[in-house]
């Protein structure tokens, strides 16, 4: 069933009252803590009113944990880019340019600079932790593996090593690029890796294609 003019025009709107809040909710939180922060000091920066806000939202947290959802979502999908259309998947075959990982991090710069340097509720890095140790337990499986390892320790290491390049980016200013960052993490992959092969749970078995889990 298709959306009417109106009702897409109405949804725009929504969209672009939720980003401009959640905007301004970032961008004072880089200024003071989120206990010293107003509804009214959100919604003047954001250019709304007051009832706007509380159209879509009660508490200034809500807000806050609508944007943790958003960057969980996306999260998911950058993490998910290189081998969701793939089934069986070699390390020795990856591609830097199919790691988005980075790109997620630029895209949400604001939220991670604020999660890197204590501004964010503990619980967010434990959230971001928690589901990349999930995604690799559950998206894919390793069809070569070596018996020594263990597997849930393994994704606890992967999550920290992920987390850890993400925090050392952020600290240096974003001094790399996305492009630069995804090239080191693969060659850091590669390092002890390279004869894994990887079986994706998510795309149906159509042939041996690279891709990759990290």
């Amino acid at each position: 069933m298709h959306k009417s003019a109106s009702e897409s025009d109405t949804d725009r709107r929504i969209y672009k009252s939720k980003q401009a809040l959640k905007a301004s909710l970032l961008e004072w939180m880089s200024r003071k803590p989120l206990e010293g922060i107003t509804i009214t000091d959100i919604v003047k920066s954001a250019e709304l009113n007051r009832s706007t806000f509380y159209k879509h939202y009660v508490y200034k947290e809500d807000l806050l944990r609508e944007i943790l959802t958003d960057v969980i979502d996306d999260l998911i999908a950058a993490y998910r880019a290189p081998y969701v259309h793939y089934h069986d998947f070699e390390i020795k075959d990856l591609n830097a340019s199919a790691i988005k990982i980075f790109d997620h991090v630029l895209l949400n710069s604001s939220f991670y600079t604020l999660l890197v340097h204590s501004q964010m509720p503990r619980e967010f890095r434990d959230t971001l932790y928690e589901t990349l140790i999930t995604l690799y337990l559950q998206d894919v499986t390793d069809i070569s593996p070596d018996p020594r390892i263990d597997k849930e320790l393994l994704a606890c290491y992967q999550a920290n090593a992920v987390l850890g390049l993400i925090t050392g980016w952020v600290q240096s200013n974003f001094k790399y690029s996305s492009t630069y960052m995804a090239e080191q993490l693969l060659e850091f992959t590669r390092m002890n890796r390279s004869n894994e092969v990887y079986r994706s749970n998510l795309a149906p078995a159509h042939g041996h294609k690279p891709g990759l889990s990290i």
